[in-house]
């Protein structure tokens, strides 16, 4: 085959199990069919620093706000009940945040679900490292914000609150009501 190029007008089948696709003068990177489960993905260089990289690139040569660079769906399209079920049902997409330009190319990532739907974004992550999400968050560990937190409203589902360490500060611009529905209140010291 040499070094010609090859183009093919229509399907390319590898029919054997572990079919094997080899880029490169060294063969370094590589494509594996894995029977009944999917594609691997390897660089074969046992060096340091010899990750594998995906990069999805789009071909947009002008870049404006909302335009996604590129996007990978999940989805069930064989899925034989139909209507909601064959919609995509997940999704991760980069999301420019405005205007390509010389100094500016920020873009979020979005992550979208479905539950009776086609995916549609319920968390983003900003340029700036903010997270938006629309739904509760259901942590089943701690959460550590050491710039502080800001709460519209709160809801304590436990019965104290523990400061580790220095003293506890509340500064309000209006009044403190405390609303005991034991009707005690008890300061210790």
């Amino acid at each position: 085959l040499g070094t010609t190029d090859y183009i093919f007008g229509d399907d390319i089948s590898l029919k054997s199990d572990g079919a094997v696709l080899n880029f490169g003068a060294a063969n370094d990177v590589r494509i594996t069919h894995v029977d009944n489960a999917g594609l691997n993905i390897k660089h074969t260089a046992t060096g340091d620093d010899k990750p594998i990289i995906l990069t999805l690139q789009t071909g947009e040569t002008d870049i404006a706000a909302n335009d996604i660079l590129g996007a990978i769906n999940f989805q069930a399209p064989d899925e034989g009940t139909g209507t909601d079920a064959i919609l995509v049902a997940a999704g991760i997409e980069a999301v420019s945040e405005g205007d390509f330009s010389s100094s500016s190319n920020a873009t979020k990532l979005s992550f979208k679900t479905g539950a009776s739907e086609t995916a549609s974004e319920k968390m983003a992550l900003s340029s700036a490292g903010n997270l938006t999400v629309a739904g509760t968050i259901v942590p089943t560990g701690a959460i550590t914000a050491n710039a502080g937190v800001v709460v519209d409203n709160i809801t304590i589902d436990g019965q104290e609150i523990d400061v580790s360490s220095g003293d506890l500060l509340i500064d309000v611009a209006g009044d403190i009501t405390l609303d005991a529905g034991g009707f005690d209140v008890f300061i210790a010291a």
